[in-house]
């Protein structure tokens, strides 16, 4: 049966959609260029990542000792593939090669350029004790404690408050050090070597057996 009250609706409809189907239809085609363009961008992230991934794989299969063949290959993932989390995980790397062999400086270099790049947390965290103990080995004893100060996850208290432990006991502070180790005993897990380790440091500062 004939509506005239639906029939006006649809001439309604109609004649919106000669009025302003263009319009629709050019901010659907942005719309769509606009998400093919996200999609486009997190292909191209996706394959920077696995380029990285294979690189960084390779790294950590080198010889160590070749350190200059590693820095090639470490520096070559920072440098071409910055944004992805490999980049900063050959920094660390790098960084614990140099440190392993003396080289403080670069050590440093390395462990600055993860600090101020890295996306994850924990590695900053560790980059961080590492800095700390690079500033440790380097006598500069204030600048290792405001390292160690900073806001970390509580995983790394022990490892922290280790460190602090060592820097106290190299300047002296033998009590502020058996503090320091006992608070990272406190820390660690019960019957584990690094546990162990510290019951050990906490005696040879006169802390309870």
């Amino acid at each position: 049966m004939y509506d005239p009250d639906e029939q006006q609706q649809l001439d309604d409809i109609k004649k919106w959609f000669k009025r302003h189907g263009k319009k629709m239809a050019a901010l659907l085609a942005v719309a769509l260029i606009s998400l093919s363009g996200v999609l486009g961008y997190k292909n191209y992230q996706h394959g920077q990542e696995e380029k990285a991934s294979a690189m960084y794989d390779s790294l950590v299969k080198m010889d160590a000792g070749d350190l200059k063949k590693v820095r090639l290959a470490a520096s070559a993932i920072v440098e071409s593939y910055p944004k992805t989390p490999y980049a900063a995980r050959s920094a660390m790397y790098m960084a614990t090669l140099d440190f392993g062999s003396g080289d403080l400086n670069d050590a440093r270099l390395q462990l600055q350029w993860v600090l101020d790049h890295a996306a994850e947390p924990d590695l900053k965290d560790i980059a961080r004790l590492r800095f700390a103990r690079v500033l440790f080995d380097e006598n500069k004893y204030q600048d290792a404690f405001a390292m160690l100060d900073t806001k970390h996850n509580d995983a790394y208290d022990g490892l922290y408050s280790d460190l602090k432990g060592d820097i106290y006991l190299a300047q002296g502070k033998r009590e502020e050090a058996r503090s320091a180790y006992l608070m990272a005993l406190n820390k660690s897990d019960a019957g584990n070597a690094f546990h162990n380790y510290l019951q050990i440091k906490l005696e040879s500062t006169g802390g309870a057996k």
